[in-house]
């Protein structure tokens, strides 16, 4: 590792400026068939734009998408007890994972360790997701990174609040 580099750097971050939406869980029908709901409009929106931007931001990176092992930190934060009380972080997470395929790693099987939460906390004043990825490699130390995640999230929400984009 470098030394400007530290244990706790992320290879690549960004955030959401809302509630990340939930992707429905599939379900076995009578005929032992999974099935899958169709996902709503709102959904299949966030997906794609979130999408489109992370393709924009990529281009050019050579690091992703990785073949190695990947780690992944996630955290929406909430305004409304209402929202934080009924939203489940499984389903949360699988919209991240769905649009992080093949952007930061080919095959889902790559992600090794995966930290979701949720979380009100009065530094965030308004809905935000946060997402960290990281590939994972002997020389960093993967419990630094997910003890300062939460940190990075907090200073990214205010720097892109104080940049307008939020």
């Amino acid at each position: 590792m470098s030394k400007k580099q530290k244990a706790t750097d992320t290879d690549f971050h960004f955030g959401i400026g809302t509630i990340i939406p939930s992707t429905q869980e599939a379900y076995h029908d009578d005929f032992e068939a999974t099935v899958r709901k169709a996902e709503k409009t709102g959904l299949v929106q966030f997906k794609d734009t979130l999408g489109r931007d992370l393709d924009a931001r990529l281009k050019g990176n050579e690091q992703f998408p990785s073949n190695g092992e990947i780690f992944v930190f996630i955290v929406q934060y909430f305004t409304s007890k209402n929202e934080y009380s009924r939203r489940d972080i499984d389903n949360i997470a699988k919209t991240i994972l769905d649009v992080l395929k093949g952007k930061f790693y080919k095959d889902d099987s790559q992600v090794k360790t995966l930290l979701i939460g949720k979380k009100m906390e009065w530094r965030v004043s308004q809905n935000f997701g946060y997402v960290a990825v990281q590939e994972l490699r002997p020389e960093r130390d993967v419990d630094a990174l997910k003890i300062s995640g939460v940190e990075k999230s907090v200073t990214l929400f205010h720097e892109l609040k104080s940049k307008g984009l939020l």
